[in-house]
């Protein structure tokens, strides 16, 4: 191969492709999970999601040799698609499954960045995470109000308050923080499970994410209810019950943990994992078979 060759494609890519094509045909057909925004546009939308990465598939596997710039404007296509399906129409499979495997299969097809591109998406990676982490604090900020508080009043409006930024703020910067921390890994040397601290890096991000879907924003949403009806009918604070507690421990745990993932980046320690160790060995292994 010429050095002015591009790069192959690699079977990763075409794998994630397969997957992410098959997964939109299969939304098409189920319910979902929760009641979207804009339902009108959520079956077209995986249809259409579904028909670009098909054509990116076959372009990969039938005409490698497209130039790289056609490839990568089909991949943006698909994330775009997938973002819009996630966050305007409110497809929750779409924002948590389709934008993963969408980003992950660009970077894949993007390969090791150079200087500038890289720099510009560690940019992206450390502003959205800084914003996180900072609605992290004003989440916990809250919780420790509403907990607190004797006025019921207050405590309600802190709740309504807290499920608002639970629906705008907090899903974007989680969100950014996830999609340009896996495309970070996908197209630089760090990679996603070549080492520890980004495997336990990426583990958190999963687990704040299972978290707020699996308990969290449902006590937040429960604690208002709650709230509002105490106010018309009569009562305190202390009869919102458990769900209070569940939101500020749920928070503050979900904080110390993105607190965690930014001194991991600081520090990266733990070294290489099996995987990595493993990849980083076969150049040294075709190296000595080479000069045998």
């Amino acid at each position: 191969m010429s050095a002015n060759s591009p790069a192959p494609i690699p079977t990763s890519a075409r794998n994630l492709l397969c997957v992410h094509a098959a997964f939109a045909l299969l939304m098409t057909q189920v319910p979902p999970l929760f009641p979207p925004v804009l339902p009108e546009w959520r079956t077209p939308l995986w249809y259409a999601i579904a028909l670009v990465t098909g054509i990116l598939t076959v372009l990969v596997t039938v005409r490698p040799r497209t130039p790289r710039a056609v490839l990568l404007g089909i991949g943006w296509l698909q994330v775009l698609l997938a973002l819009v399906n996630g966050f305007l129409v409110g497809d929750i499979a779409a924002l948590l499954l389709a934008s993963w495997l969408a980003v992950s299969a660009l970077s894949l097809l993007a390969g090791q960045l150079p200087k500038r591109p890289r720099k510009a998406l560690v940019a992206a990676h450390v502003v959205s995470s800084a914003a996180w982490v900072g609605i992290g604090v004003v989440f916990v900020a809250l919780s420790v109000v509403a907990l607190t508080t004797t006025d019921l009043h207050t405590a309600h409006v802190t709740y309504e308050l807290m499920e608002e930024f639970d629906q705008t703020l907090l899903p974007w910067a989680n969100v950014a923080t996830t999609l340009t921390g896996i495309a970070l890994g996908l197209t630089t040397k760090w990679g996603l499970i070549r080492y520890r601290w980004v495997a336990v890096k990426l583990g958190i991000s999963v687990g704040i994410l299972v978290m707020a879907f699996g308990f969290l924003h449902d006590a937040v949403v429960t604690a208002v209810e709650q709230s509002e009806r105490l106010l018309r009918t009569g009562g305190t604070v202390a009869q919102v019950g458990a769900n209070a507690d569940v939101v500020l421990w749920g928070f503050a745990t979900a904080l110390f943990s993105l607190i965690a993932a930014l001194l991991l980046s600081l520090y990266k320690p733990g070294g290489k994992t099996r995987r990595g160790r493993r990849q980083a060995a076969r150049p040294t292994r075709r190296a000595t078979a080479v000069r045998a």
